[in-house]
């Protein structure tokens, strides 16, 4: 039995659907705060607003949340590892466009600006007085909502990007 220098179809496509499921989860969580979470918390008075966006901010860290948030790096970086042997196609290419736009428009935006928000607005208790919660409030939401938008933008664009890789045709001479 001679083995096969290069990953498999079906190893192929199984990455390939674990990247588009991982990335359209992150992006769908991202896009619903921008669209929702966001807007209905918009309206609240500062020391829920802060009091909610802790306790978010806490329930969110769940053996739930993590693979999909750490599986949208790891599955489309396996994908686009697995499809290497394809380097010059348009699928290979989709599946980099996607790495590329998800790693550093989300994940580094998230670990470098949501979190740190995150932490800064932890510090905040909410039985302090007024004008300490308007100003913690003031320097977190505007700047988190927007990181937010931006992180749920390239998320989309390499959702979309996944998408397309996964219906592209492979090459018919791969195996």
């Amino acid at each position: 039995m001679t083995r096969r220098p290069y990953p498999s179809r079906t190893i192929r496509s199984i990455t390939l659907a674990c990247a588009a499921l991982t990335t359209g989860l992150m992006a769908g969580i991202f896009y619903a705060y921008a669209v929702s979470v966001n807007l209905g918390l918009a309206e609240q008075p500062d020391a829920s607003y802060i009091a909610t966006m802790n306790e978010i901010n806490e329930k969110i860290q769940n053996p739930l949340f993590f693979p999909g948030f750490f599986g949208a790096i790891i599955f489309p970086i396996i994908a686009l590892v697995v499809h290497l042997p394809h380097r010059r196609s348009g699928r290979f290419r989709l599946i980099f466009l996607a790495c590329a736009l998800y790693f550093s428009g989300s994940f580094l935006v998230t670990v470098v600006a949501n979190i740190p928000l995150n932490e800064e607005l932890a510090l905040v208790a909410t039985d302090a007085p007024a004008d300490e919660l308007a100003r913690a409030r003031a320097a977190y939401e505007g700047p988190w909502n927007f990181w937010n938008g931006v992180r749920s933008i390239f998320s989309i664009v390499a959702f979309a990007a996944i998408v397309g890789a996964c219906l592209l045709r492979e090459d018919p001479g791969a195996r």
